[in-house]
């Protein structure tokens, strides 16, 4: 069975677990309300991942998602108090913020080989910077905390039924980028790039052209994101997504794509990202320090990656193995045909 296949059936099994352990301790876990904020909380996080994802799949990392969300909802917010545009008008158009991160991204990281973390890393410090610099200020320049109003934007925050429109979006956006992963060519190239970038350029493919796409729409999820965060909370601060950076390489690195690149899909990231938010939903439900999150969440990332790093080396080891026994074998052949 592969490895991924293997991964996956264990992550599954010890989410039914935890999930049933949660629904004994706890009354009111499996209460239709905390479900649909559960899934809300994990939709929040993966539409960041789903962008994230094809990032770590070329074996890249962009440590800018957590500053586009910030400066994408101080964008909005400017529309929205000082202008007259429509929301419908001004969303697509802030939706862009996050292309325009992706591309500075990927243009310094092809046009002058500097190396993903650190290009991604300015850029953080960057923007959030910029979100600071443009926030709506008061008459004494201090931060104003902004009441959003406008009934449009606010319907991002909203339900059909039960369900909460980003979680709709996060399922939607999730289907539509495992189609274009698995069942396009702009998808095998990026396949192509993280696995061996060499090889690809020489087969033809235009690596520069993989890593402008992935990190702009990397940006462009965390953006959406973005819209999604400061409707649902009526307002928006500068301080909104940054450090959310370790939620999404988590839920990215616990659903199967490693930081060595070349491997992962969405569907991983998906249940990655929704036992990351069961995670969370049951440390709260247990009574446990909120401060404990972000240890459990660093613990599961070493496990995860010491678990890549030793199965990498135990299947090379495997193959090494199979190699020598069909030589062996092939020498034997000859020795008796001849």
């Amino acid at each position: 069975m592969p490895i991924a296949t293997l991964r996956r059936l264990i992550l599954i099994g010890l989410f039914l677990v935890i999930g049933a352990v949660l629904a004994i301790v706890s009354p009111t876990f499996l209460k239709l309300d905390n479900l649909m904020t559960l899934l809300q909380e994990a939709s929040q996080t993966g539409i960041v991942a789903i962008g994230f994802t094809l990032v770590l799949i070329t074996a890249g990392i962009d440590m800018s998602i957590g500053a586009v969300i910030a400066v994408t909802a101080m964008v909005c917010v400017n529309f929205l108090s000082y202008t007259h545009i429509p929301a419908w008008i001004f969303i697509p158009l802030s939706l862009g913020t996050g292309c325009l991160v992706g591309l500075f991204n990927g243009y310094f990281i092809t046009r002058f080989k500097l190396p993903e973390f650190i290009v991604t890393l300015a850029s953080r410090g960057i923007l959030a910077g910029v979100a600071l610099l443009i926030a709506v200020k008061d008459a004494d320049g201090f931060i104003s905390n902004v009441y959003i109003q406008d009934p449009v934007y606010l319907g991002f925050g909203g339900t059909v039924g039960p369900v909460y429109i980003v979680t709709i979006a996060f399922v939607v956006l999730a289907f539509i980028t495992q189609f274009f992963l698995k069942r396009t060519r702009v998808g095998t190239n990026i396949y192509a790039t993280g696995a061996n970038p060499t090889a690809a350029r020489l087969s033809g493919i235009n690596t520069k052209h993989s890593i402008y796409f992935v990190y702009m729409f990397s940006g462009f999820c965390a953006s959406l994101a973005a819209i999604f965060l400061s409707a649902r909370m009526m307002t928006a601060m500068p301080e909104f997504g940054i450090g959310s950076e370790m939620d999404v390489i988590a839920a990215v690195v616990i659903g199967g794509t490693p930081f060595t690149g070349g491997v992962g899909d969405i569907w991983g990231t998906v249940i990655g990202t929704l036992f990351l938010a069961l995670i969370k939903n049951g440390i709260l439900k247990l009574g446990i320090s909120p401060y404990i999150q972000p240890i459990a969440i660093g613990g599961i990332i070493v496990v995860v990656v010491v678990i890549d790093v030793w199965y990498k080396a135990f299947a090379e080891k495997l193959a090494k193995k199979a190699g020598n026994r069909r030589k062996r074998s092939d020498e034997a052949e000859v020795a008796v045909a001849s």
